[in-house]
């Protein structure tokens, strides 16, 4: 007899930071946190979304952990774009699937690598006065 569709448990599990750099408006005030978690919470329900204290890269915040069974944690950042939530909102509501689109290949991280400056993927083009 299969389990009942609301008892399964998710395919994926995401870890979203919010110590003391991820997700605080002080340190990124043009992202929107709220609507951050809300997106990766509708892509894959709100059980499987867990809002976490510092992960301990604040060099890549706003860092999000994705953990599917059978398979090693993937860690993206910096996540701080509206197309960047909605790319990985996107790859995690299809399943987080490998290989993952360029757009998260582009955000994935070694967690044991050195911290390193880091582009912002989607990055906003500065305006000249």
């Amino acid at each position: 007899m299969p389990a009942h569709p609301t008892l399964r448990r998710p395919r994926v599990h995401v870890l979203v930071c919010r110590g003391c750099c991820c997700g605080t408006v002080r340190k990124h005030p043009d992202t929107d946190h709220e609507g951050q978690v809300a997106a990766l919470r509708e892509a894959v329900g709100a059980a499987a979304v867990r809002e976490v204290d510092c992960l301990g890269r604040c060099d890549r915040s706003n860092v999000v952990v994705v953990r599917r069974r059978g398979a090693p944690a993937q860690w993206l950042g910096p996540v701080l774009t509206d197309a960047a939530t909605d790319a990985v909102a996107a790859w995690l509501a299809a399943g987080a699937p490998e290989p993952a689109p360029p757009v998260i290949a582009a955000l994935r991280f070694d967690r044991h690598a050195s911290a390193e400056p880091v582009p912002v993927p989607f990055a906003t083009p500065e305006r000249k006065p």
